[in-house]
């Protein structure tokens, strides 16, 4: 892959694992149906395990958060799967507080295009040191 290709799909990664944060995209099972594969397994910063139907039922149904996500980083893991890490701010709604967390996501090339098969949230604690 070329450095013009990689630069692309890193930024198609991206703009993917963003608008999975938007509330337009959260309350449209059809889009989300369509970005989530299948197989898809969700670990919430809590330790609860979710899979692709739970996150369509629940998703639509609430409140999206406040998201800020930053310090982006694609990993090219084979020529057909990919890991975006990254940090997040969140507050949930009704909410004062917002939390850090370390972000990962595995996303997979198929004929549908590239599908999130795997996302993780990890709570970073106020003193834990750099991140």
């Amino acid at each position: 892959m070329t450095s013009e290709q990689t630069k692309a799909l890193t930024e198609h990664l991206i703009a993917l694992e963003l608008q999975l944060q938007q509330p337009e995209t959260r309350r449209n099972k059809a889009l989300l149906n369509q970005l989530l594969s299948n197989g898809f397994e969700e670990i919430a910063g809590s330790g609860v395990r979710f899979d692709k139907a739970h996150v369509l039922q629940r998703l639509p149904e609430e409140q999206a958060p406040w998201v800020e996500a930053f310090d982006f980083e694609v990993r090219l893991l084979s020529k057909d799967l990919a890991q975006v890490l990254y940090k997040a701010k969140l507050r949930k709604a009704g909410e004062m507080q917002t939390k850090l967390s370390l972000r990962s996501s595995l996303w997979q090339l198929n004929s549908l295009g590239w599908q999130m098969v795997f996302h993780q949230g990890t709570a970073v604690l106020p003193a834990s040191g750099p991140v």
